[in-house]
């Protein structure tokens, strides 16, 4: 990666507050952050702007983040893009297996410490 080059975020979530307070962490810790407000907006995000790394919620109004998820990793623009559940969704360790085995890189409670998060969007990146 060039010395220079930004590192893109998009975070997908229909929150308006979780995606300002993680945005803002995210900015303050350096990254450039983009912002969708459902599903289908932020997978036609993703495929414009080609950001380095997606942040997902899963519970949203119209098709939830699995289905996003599962579209975005079979379009060739999309397919390589990590892609993490950022949510309020408490997963079993098995259904938080099989999310990562099929669709995601990752898995974080949006309870999280915010600079515990920064490090977890970090180890993601740096894969």
């Amino acid at each position: 990666m060039e010395k220079n080059k930004k590192t893109h975020i998009l975070i997908i979530d229909d929150d308006q507050a979780f995606r300002q307070l993680f945005g803002a962490k995210l900015a303050s810790a350096g990254y450039e952050v983009l912002y969708g407000s459902d599903g289908d907006t932020g997978r036609e995000m993703a495929r414009h702007y080609q950001p380095d790394l997606i942040l997902l919620d899963i519970r949203m109004p119209g098709r939830d983040g699995f289905t996003i998820a599962r579209d975005m990793k079979q379009e060739k623009e999309t397919k390589d893009i990590p892609i993490v559940f950022l949510t309020n969704e408490d997963f079993s360790l098995e259904a938080e297996k099989w999310a990562k085995e099929l669709y995601v890189n990752d898995y974080i409670h949006k309870s999280v410490d915010l600079n515990e998060f920064v490090d977890r969007v970090k180890k993601v990146l740096a894969k």
